[in-house]
């Protein structure tokens, strides 16, 4: 498995090459703006071809993926209320933490987090599971930040 996606990522790094060969960010990162002192980076080539890759992918995405954490999803007559008073004891305990009440028809949805990476996540799951025991992980794209 291993040797394969070595063999996917170098092919797909050289069809990335002829597209794309200097990144916006390397090129701010070298520029000479601004006062202090210099940086100097010193890689192995292979890491700005993955970068480039990375960047390519998500841009194809259209959107970031980041994980959230669904803390409850209704869709009875009340699930509006239950929705936010779900999201109210949430915030009762947890304050400073991102959170959203969400209506994807039929269902009221409460989601807490909007992390990029998975281990963040998990980290804030188990430390809510001891009050929203059927919490669990969601994986969604987000649209890129406003310049």
């Amino acid at each position: 498995m291993l040797i394969f996606s070595s063999l996917s990522m170098f092919v797909s790094a050289q069809e990335l090459e002829t597209r794309e060969t200097k990144s916006e960010i390397f090129e701010h990162l070298f520029s000479k703006k601004g006062q202090g002192a210099n940086v100097r980076v010193v890689q192995e080539e292979k890491l700005d071809e993955m970068l480039l890759m990375y960047m390519e992918q998500n841009r194809e995405l259209k959107g970031i993926p980041c994980y959230w954490i669904r803390i409850y999803s209704g869709s009875a007559h009340n699930a509006r209320e239950k929705a936010y008073e779900t999201k109210g004891k949430f915030l009762s305990k947890y304050d400073g933490i991102r959170n959203i009440v969400k209506y994807d028809d039929p269902n009221f949805k409460v989601y807490i987090g909007g992390y990029r990476s998975k281990s963040e996540t998990l980290k804030l799951l188990n430390i809510l599971k001891k009050d929203f025991r059927t919490a669990f992980i969601v994986y969604d794209i987000i649209d890129f930040p406003e310049k």
